[in-house]
């Protein structure tokens, strides 16, 4: 078929504006393009207890971002009771006794993520204590922060233009 008999054709036009508009959204998406890119990632250090994901989105897109990343990362939760705030429930860590909860603060473009752990089992018990990297021991505290380190880094990237970094609290 020629040049021109080609440019004639009506599936033709269809065809081309049907994969023009599917890029388009993808990028308007930010994801599965390539084209989001992670600025300032670093290596996590030692004592982390907060990452944090800056972006240009408003609060409410930011919101629906993460409610659907949990979702399809496995995460369940009350996800619709307090936009600003969002909680997960928890889930086995390891093959030990300890659960994780991933908590999600949005303001203002950015997301606070934080886990915290449980362990019932434990005299007494420990209820939503806030986990933090320790290095390279094993444990809880690792497990907890490297499953919210991995959502984390799969959000940022799922986000044009995102920053993200890590908070060593007191």
């Amino acid at each position: 078929m020629s040049l021109r008999a080609r440019s004639l054709n009506p599936s033709f036009y269809r065809s081309t504006a049907s994969v023009v508009t599917m890029l388009i959204g993808f990028w308007l998406l930010g994801g599965s393009t390539g084209l989001a890119q992670v600025a300032k990632a670093q290596p996590v250090p030692d004592g982390a207890t907060r990452i944090d994901i800056k972006t240009s989105l408003s609060d409410s897109l930011l919101f629906e971002r993460v409610v659907t990343l949990l979702q399809a990362d496995g995460y369940s939760g009350n996800f619709r009771t307090e936009k600003a705030k969002i909680v997960t429930d928890s889930r086995g860590i390891d093959s030990g006794d300890w659960t994780a909860r991933i908590v999600a603060v949005l303001e203002k473009g950015t997301v606070q993520l934080l886990t915290e752990g449980n362990d019932k089992t434990a005299n007494p018990p420990v209820v939503n204590e806030r986990l933090t990297y320790k290095g390279k021991p094993d444990g809880p505290n690792r497990a907890g922060f490297a499953r919210l380190d991995a959502f984390a880094h799969h959000l940022a990237k799922s986000i044009v233009g995102a920053t993200l970094t890590y908070q060593v609290m007191p």
